[in-house]
């Protein structure tokens, strides 16, 4: 997923003076869950005391305690968060209090919790990844981002947009003509259904190749296995009867390396088996 500025503050509007009650950018906290150790999560967070951990020369007051009552604090790649914080920031969630790293006494937190990922949420909770507990208590709102491939699907206009853009910041006042050949070369060389599988920073790094070398080739990814492609093709259904039995009676082959075993397994005849199994897939 891609985050920019955030357009949702959350902040009182005052009609009369055309402003918000409080700096949304002053108010607003963003710590990259992915990129810190344990304790340094922990410590931007919840703040510590002198000596709770080697380093700990002075007293620190942490997001939470610094954030105001309208400002944010956003976790970023929420989904690789340890299961030990997940603990502490569930009982912020639930009662609005923490404590610092080598402190006792309790303190509140009164602003807003916005977290982000790119995982599956729901699957790294079936995988023990998540608390449930935890799970639920952040999940109150839940806003998912779509790809650029569907952003560009529903309003394919926005292509040139994002691509003047981009492109200012790289070519300034010939952003223009940049955009416009980038556009050209891909929808020649890509086409407009290229899936984008890196969304908005491959398309930056497309109009920069453009530019430098007049061309853009994307990672290929590696090609699948014989199994990979079958147990592709079983889940689309684009399989006939026919296929399919070929198909799994040499996957089944593979692994036998005998026609009898095969046979036996599959609970067909020894001549059939013989008569499906695709040379070429082994």
């Amino acid at each position: 997923m891609y985050y920019d500025q955030p357009t949702f503050t959350g902040l009182p509007f005052d009609p009369k003076t055309l402003t918000f009650a409080e700096d949304f950018a002053s108010s607003f906290y963003a710590l990259n869950l992915s990129a810190l150790p344990s304790t340094l999560i922990e410590s931007e967070l919840f703040g510590h005391r002198r000596g709770a951990f080697t380093g700990a020369l002075q007293d620190r007051r942490g997001w939470l305690e610094v954030c105001p009552p309208l400002g944010t604090v956003f976790l970023d790649e929420i989904g690789d968060l340890d299961a030990s914080i997940q603990v502490k920031l569930l009982r912020v969630l639930q009662t609005r209090t923490f404590q610092p790293l080598g402190d006792t006494t309790d303190r509140h937190f009164r602003g807003k919790l916005i977290a982000a990922t790119n995982r599956d949420l729901s699957r790294a909770l079936q995988e023990g990844h998540i608390r449930e507990d935890f799970y639920y208590r952040l999940c109150s709102d839940l806003i998912t981002t779509p790809s650029l491939q569907e952003q560009l699907r529903e309003s394919p206009e926005v292509l040139r947009e994002l691509l003047v853009f981009i492109a200012r910041r790289v070519a300034d006042n010939e952003a223009e003509s940049l955009a416009k050949e980038v556009e050209t070369w891909i929808i020649q060389h890509l086409g407009r259904d290229y899936p984008r599988p890196g969304n908005i920073r491959e398309l930056e790094q497309c109009v920069r190749n453009v530019l430098v070398r007049q061309e853009y080739r994307p990672a290929q990814p590696p090609p699948l296995s014989s199994h990979e492609e079958f147990a592709r093709a079983f889940t689309n259904g684009t399989l006939t009867a026919d296929e399919l039995l070929r198909r799994y009676c040499t996957l089944v082959y593979s692994q036998t390396g005998s026609y009898e075993a095969t046979a036996r397994r599959l609970q067909l005849d020894r001549r059939t088996v013989k008569s499906k199994i695709d040379g070429l897939r082994m």
